[in-house]
């Protein structure tokens, strides 16, 4: 059973495309936790639209902050293995039921993925790698192999690291992943594009820019 933890902050936009993705999952032991923060526009009234008991909603009213929201999520979390879902992804239908077949051999299993635009429009992917050993690789080098959206981790160990470092919003997702992998966590990248994370003007990926050889 897998715990999926989606912070979001007025999104609106894409939020019932990238829920939607979570319930037509193949795979459906699931719980989908949704935590608003700093929210003022209409994604709270898209949310309590859905009638699905495995959803729980929580409202942290105007702490805002995306690792803060995904620290408070992770625990909440009831089970053994969590995702992170963006409000702005788009998950393949099969996504967890290819993932769970490597949940005895791996702590970490990401995907590929494909970039898209505002409109769904596929535009590329990054260059990743699916062995272990070439993640942690170039991982340690600065280029962040695992795609924060695809991959699902075992709770216990994200507490054991502490979660997300709130000073880093915006690249709390490359310094949580290096930190597992500093823990000796086995990561696999499945060479499939089971993702599809959206790109556009107010993404962090296109916003922030950042010091990575202090993260490093």
């Amino acid at each position: 059973m897998i715990s999926i933890l989606l912070a979001t902050y007025n999104g609106e936009r894409y939020i019932k495309e990238s829920i939607d993705s979570i319930i037509n999952q193949t795979f459906t032991e699931w719980e989908l936790l949704i935590g608003f923060n700093g929210t003022t526009d209409n994604s709270k009234d898209i949310v309590n639209g859905y009638n699905d008991d495995r959803i729980r909603v929580f409202d942290y009213g105007d702490d805002t902050g995306k690792p803060q929201t995904l620290n408070k999520l992770l625990s909440e979390a009831k089970y053994e293995w969590c995702a992170i879902q963006d409000d702005d992804d788009v998950w393949e239908v099969n996504k967890f039921e290819e993932q769970i077949k490597y949940t005895n051999q791996f702590d970490i299993i990401g995907t590929f993925i494909t970039y898209i635009d505002e409109n769904g429009l596929k535009t590329g992917s990054p260059n990743l790698s699916n062995d272990h050993e070439m993640i942690i690789r170039r991982s340690l080098n600065g280029d962040n192999q695992i795609a924060n959206s695809s991959a699902i981790f075992k709770r216990i160990d994200a507490l054991e690291i502490g979660g997300w470092d709130t000073k880093l919003s915006g690249i709390e997702d490359f310094d949580f992943w290096l930190k597992l992998i500093r823990n000796n966590k086995k990561t696999i990248n499945i060479p499939k594009s089971l993702v599809n994370h959206r790109l556009h003007n107010n993404s962090n990926f296109n916003t922030q820019t950042y010091d990575l050889n202090k993260i490093l």
